[in-house]
């Protein structure tokens, strides 16, 4: 009949609940998703398996950095030193020739060198206690400026070796020094320099010594530190050797050519004494 509506029919009105119904459902499983998951469990109901980042794991097993002095700590740095009087010379004794050609130059060197090692052996010196140090051969050339071509006008060699001499008294260490200086100058020698220190055994003796003493001074200043804070010191947490300084002295001089006549006077050396350094950094824990 016209003017009136047509009565939705059963099979519409089926569909449209079915769509509602399932519109919910998929929101409501969407909802379930992105609900956050229990520490304890997976999204199937079982246990988490849950791991630290490797960050985490190495502060676990590492919570202090052990190169970090304690709190409850006082760190101070003590020094020591050690005079001596050397017991041992190092002479370096040099041969310089020089020649219009390598040959001559060579040749005559080696015969000037030769003259002083036998002078040394001469004197009580053994050749285990001569050692050549260097050698050198060298052309010598015309000063030139501008744009000319050097020439060569000779040739220069150089042989040097060092005499090791020790002796437990500093006034008998300087005569045989002077000894050795004026026998090498006499056969020959134009170059001399000269150095005093202690031997490896007396080396080693003196720097015990140094560091005992760094030691000893670190204790003094620990102390001094803790009493002025109303503390204690408990033990020591670490130490170790800062800095260490050992400077033989050195005296040099240097003849352009052996004397026509010998040496009449003797050198005098005058040893003297020298001095061995040493520091330390010790950590002391406090109570």
């Amino acid at each position: 009949m016209e003017g009136k509506r047509k009565p939705i029919s059963t099979t519409m009105t089926a569909l449209l609940i079915v769509v509602v119904v399932l519109a919910s459902s998929t929101l409501y499983l969407a909802f379930l998703a992105y609900q956050p998951k229990s520490a304890g469990t997976t999204a199937n109901g079982g246990p988490q398996n849950s791991q630290l980042s490797s960050f985490d794991v190495a502060n676990a097993a590492s919570p202090s950095n052990t190169d970090t002095p304690s709190a409850n700590s006082i760190t101070v740095s003590g020094t020591g030193q050690v005079s001596y009087a050397p017991n041992e010379a190092l002479i370096q004794v040099s041969v310089q020739t020089n020649n219009g050609t390598a040959v001559a130059a060579t040749v005559s060197n080696a015969k000037g060198m030769t003259n002083v090692i036998k002078a040394l052996n001469g004197m009580g010196i053994s050749n285990g206690s001569i050692e050549t140090q260097g050698f050198s051969l060298s052309a010598n050339y015309a000063n030139c400026y501008s744009s000319c071509v050097p020439q060569i006008i000779g040739y220069s060699v150089t042989n040097s070796l060092v005499v090791n001499i020790t002796s437990s008294d500093p006034t008998g260490l300087g005569l045989k020094a002077g000894k050795v200086i004026d026998t090498s100058v006499n056969a020959g020698a134009n170059g001399i320099s000269l150095s005093f220190g202690a031997s490896n055994a007396m080396l080693g003796q003196l720097t015990n010594e140094a560091l005992q003493n760094a030691v000893a001074s670190a204790d003094g200043q620990a102390k001094a530190i803790a009493s002025s804070l109303g503390v204690s010191i408990s033990g020591v947490i670490s130490a170790g050797e800062t800095s260490y300084s050992y400077y033989p002295y050195n005296y040099g001089t240097f003849a352009a050519a052996a004397p026509a006549a010998t040496i009449s006077v003797p050198t005098p050396i005058m040893v003297g004494t020298q001095t061995i350094s040493a520091a330390v950094q010790v950590v002391y824990s406090i109570s």
